[in-house]
């Protein structure tokens, strides 16, 4: 966990998120962290690390809605380079897969996502992005655009690890029908290199996730979660599930 190129790689998080994917916002933790067989270091909320060139992720989440249950798609590729210059990060997501909480079928809504991102001294990143821009279909009921700015930091633990991130963002990083900004933040603490527990505030809910990396032989991260843990807005803690595959091309 000490290498700063793996750290690094714990970007290209473009696979959907709870409240997110529900508002086409394709952003979070899942995908290319997996090229070196780490587990996520959040559920939902954006990070300060990313991906570089040659990096793409793919994935999809599950999600639990009062009664039904809904799931989404996306893909990203990472470009520039974060430690010498900047580096950033372009997703495409698919919400709605299973019909079950919209009209649309598979490909007929979704939104892209971009952000910026620089690796800093320190074993830390910061990151400037957008998600949910260019939606189309029944996405285009859902938030505005979503902007945000996030810094995040690897912390040693002893014998273990951890990941702090800290940022701010509007619409879906606020309560609903809140202007401006607002704070949200993460914590994942690393058992190992391929166990996380996570803990998050995405701004509107708090959230809770365990986090693996099963094979070290296959790029491949399973995050597993409850989403809004303290049952804001009257609504109840759903169950959250995210699968992401990353690769390296370089």
């Amino acid at each position: 966990m000490a290498n700063h190129s793996r750290c690094g790689i714990a970007g290209l998080l473009a696979i959907g998120s709870a409240s997110a994917w529900g508002q086409v916002t394709p952003e979070s933790a899942s995908t290319i962290i997996a090229v070196q067989s780490f587990a996520s270091p959040t559920l939902e909320t954006p990070v300060g690390f990313g991906g570089s060139w040659g990096s793409v992720g793919v994935g999809a989440f599950g999600q639990t809605l009062a009664d039904d249950f809904d799931a989404s798609a996306g893909v990203a590729f990472g470009l520039g380079d974060p430690d010498q210059y900047i580096g950033a990060e372009l997703g495409i997501g698919f919400s709605s897969l299973t019909g079950d909480n919209s009209e649309d079928s598979f490909g007929d809504s979704g939104g892209f996502s971009f952000k910026v991102h620089r690796n800093l001294p320190g074993y830390s990143a910061v990151s400037i992005g957008v998600n949910g821009f260019g939606i189309w279909g029944g996405a285009e009921d859902s938030n505005d655009p979503s902007y945000y700015v996030a810094y995040s930091k690897m912390v040693p633990l002893g014998p273990f690890a951890g990941i702090v991130t800290l940022g701010a963002g509007t619409e879906v990083f606020n309560d609903p029908g809140e202007d401006g900004a607002n704070v949200f933040g993460s914590g994942a603490l690393y058992l190992t290199p391929q166990i996380a527990l996570i803990g998050e505030y995405t701004g509107r809910f708090a959230n809770a996730a365990v986090s693996v990396a099963p094979y070290s032989w296959l790029p491949m991260t399973v995050t597993v979660g409850a989403v809004n843990v303290t049952e804001r807005f009257n609504a109840d803690t759903e169950l959250a599930v995210s699968v992401g595959f990353g690769f390296n091309f370089n």
